[in-house]
């Protein structure tokens, strides 16, 4: 099977079949091919609870979230103050950072599917602008033909996304507005077969807060843009675009509790929902964090459990499920250092995803 119909299958049709005569170099599993290499890429698993437009957009990667914080509040980003982590969800919060930052981190998907976000932001009297990037690749996969025997070829697929975000403050510091543009590179590759695809996309954001940050609002237009696909073709699939809309709050009683929920929507995808939390257990340097996301399918799916009508066929339609994290805060000779971990979990793996970012302010 040709890399050319391997692409077209998945994208076109998510279909499982499209793995077939490629083998992982992990002993016992013997279809994780270029289906597991774009796993979060092309096209999710197959599932009967999946949108029919699943698996139809190019960049699909660009949806995903990559810092520790965002990853422990399954995705919850759009109404939180979130530094230069903001360039990866919502860019107006990178509006309310007042010194430079560096941002680093590994991203783990499931096996040998990892991403990793870089970037550096400067304040300036004109705003705050960051250039930064973000990488996904699946390393390198032994290819069988279709009899199982192996080739002695390799296949690997990886994306990188190079963008500048750029963040102002308005409204006596309580109003922020921001953009990025971004360009995305993808290359998939089998043996000496190799398509590559390449794209442009905006995000705009805004956040506006009220009582000092106890009361966050957000909401972020994102992955706007173009392609220029495998075959030579200009918009050959469409882009993720989506929008996503947050609110997040500190309970009057309770001023250690940050609660947030994201609401988003994603070409090729349901609803999705994002109640998280973040607890302050140790002022300013250690907080602890958790989220659950769902789909408005899951949610009413759940509706029918509770009328009485279960659907035992019925599989959850996010392949995320519950997330949790910590935070650690510390200054080091008037060094600001935010070290971040969380862990993601699966519907369908057993073995949870691991992240873990930092970030330097100068």
């Amino acid at each position: 099977m040709s890399i050319r119909n391997i692409i077209k299958l998945i994208a076109r049709n998510g279909n499982g079949d499209a793995c077939r005569g490629f083998v992982s170099p992990i002993a016992g599993i013997p279809c994780i091919s270029l289906m597991a290499a774009l796993a979060l890429a092309i096209a999710p698993a197959p599932s009967q609870a999946q949108n029919e437009n699943a698996g139809t957009v190019a960049f699909p990667f660009l949806t995903m979230n990559y810092d520790a914080r965002s990853m422990a509040m399954s995705g919850a980003a759009a109404a939180v103050q979130n530094d230069i982590y903001g360039v990866l969800a919502n860019p107006a919060a990178l509006g309310y950072t007042n010194r430079m930052q560096i941002m680093a981190g590994y991203r783990q998907v499931m096996m040998d599917v990892w991403g990793c976000p870089l970037g550096i932001s400067f304040p300036t009297a004109n705003g705050v602008f960051a250039p930064y990037l973000v990488s996904l690749t699946s390393g390198d996969f032994n290819v069988i033909d279709d009899g199982g025997i192996a080739t002695g070829e390799r296949a690997r697929s990886s994306y990188t996304a190079l963008g500048l975000a750029w963040a102002k403050t308005l409204h006596d510091n309580n109003l922020a507005v921001g953009a990025a543009l971004k360009g995305a590179y993808h290359y998939v590759g089998a043996g000496t077969d190799n398509f590559s695809a390449f794209g442009a996309a905006l995000d705009l954001g805004v956040q506006y807060r009220q009582n000092n940050g106890r009361l966050t609002y957000g909401a972020t237009l994102r992955n706007v843009g173009a392609m220029y696909g495998y075959w030579n073709e200009w918009n050959e699939y469409e882009m993720p675009y989506g929008f996503e809309a947050g609110v997040s709050f500190v309970p009057r009683h309770m001023p250690n509790l940050r609660i947030a929920l994201d609401v988003n929507r994603y070409n090729g995808d349901f609803t999705n929902f994002e109640p998280a939390f973040e607890y302050t257990a140790i002022a300013k340097t250690l907080f602890i964090r958790g989220g659950y996301a769902f789909s408005i399918m899951d949610f009413e799916k759940m509706l029918d459990v509770l009328s009485g009508e279960r659907d035992e066929s019925y599989q959850k339609s996010t392949v995320n499920t519950l997330s949790f994290g910590v935070g650690f805060n510390t200054t080091m000779d008037d060094v600001d250092i935010k070290l971040d971990a969380a862990m993601q979990f699966y519907t369908d793996i057993s073995s949870p995803a691991v992240i873990v970012s930092v970030i330097v302010a100068f």
